[in-house]
C-alpha cells in the first residue's frame, strides 16, 4: 500500500499474458463469461489508471476529475494516448464519430491478437476505457470495440459515449448494418 498522493503500484507483464488469460478464460468459462470477466478485470484497472492519468493535474497528488475536465481537449486526447504508450498498450488516436459518441482508434494495441478472433475481442480495455474515461467525465460512459485486429480488421476501434446511445448502436449493429450506417443513423 502506497502512501497517500502517491502512485498506484503497477506490474508489468509480459505481452503474450493477456492473450494467455483471455484463452484460458474462454476454455474454462466460455467465450461471453471470458469477455464479461475481461470487461469487470479492466474496469477495475481504471481505478488505478486514472490516477495515474490525473496525477500531474492534481496539487496534492490525488485524482481529480475536475482538473481533467479542465484541460483542452487536444491535451487530454494527447496525454491518454501518452499513458497507454508508454507503459506498452500502443498508442491511440480520438477522434469525433458523431455529437455524443467519440472514437479512439489504434492499429497496434496489444491486447489484439491479430486474426485469432470471430468477434472484436478487447474486452479487457473496453472494461478499461469504460472506468477511465466515465471518471474523466463525471458520468457513466460505456465503450464499445466495432473493429479489432483480432477479428481481422487492421486497426482496433472503440466507440464511446453514454450508455443509451451506445445501446442503440450495438441494437443496429446486432441486425447486420453497418458501423457507418448505424452511427449516423443515431438522433
Amino acid at each position: 500500500m502506497g502512501r497517500p498522493g502517491s502512485r498506484p503500484a503497477e506490474l508489468a507483464l509480459p505481452v503474450a499474458s493477456l492473450a494467455a488469460i483471455r484463452q484460458s478464460l474462454i476454455h474454462e468459462v466460455g467465450p461471453d463469461a471470458a469477455a464479461s470477466s475481461l470487461r469487470a478485470a479492466g474496469y477495475a484497472a481504471g481505478d488505478a489508471l486514472f490516477v495515474a492519468l490525473t496525477q500531474p493535474f492534481s496539487a496534492a497528488g490525488e485524482a481529480n476529475a475536475q482538473a481533467v475536465g479542465e484541460i483542452p481537449a487536444d491535451a487530454f486526447w494527447r496525454r491518454l494516448s501518452q499513458l497507454f504508450s508508454t507503459r506498452g498498450w500502443g498508442s491511440l488516436s480520438h477522434s469525433p464519430a458523431h455529437p455524443g459518441v467519440g472514437a479512439l482508434e489504434t492499429s497496434n494495441w496489444v491486447e489484439a491478437v491479430p486474426y485469432s478472433e470471430p468477434r472484436p475481442s478487447c474486452f479487457f480495455t473496453t472494461g478499461l476505457l469504460a472506468n477511465l474515461l466515465g471518471r474523466a467525465a463525471g458520468e457513466d460512459i460505456a465503450v464499445l470495440e466495432v473493429e479489432c485486429r483480432s477479428a481481422g480488421h487492421h486497426n482496433c476501434r472503440f466507440l464511446f459515449g453514454a450508455p443509451v446511445t451506445l445501446d442503440t448502436l450495438y441494437g443496429r449493429l446486432r441486425t447486420g448494418e453497418a458501423v457507418d450506417s448505424s452511427i449516423a443513423a443515431l438522433v
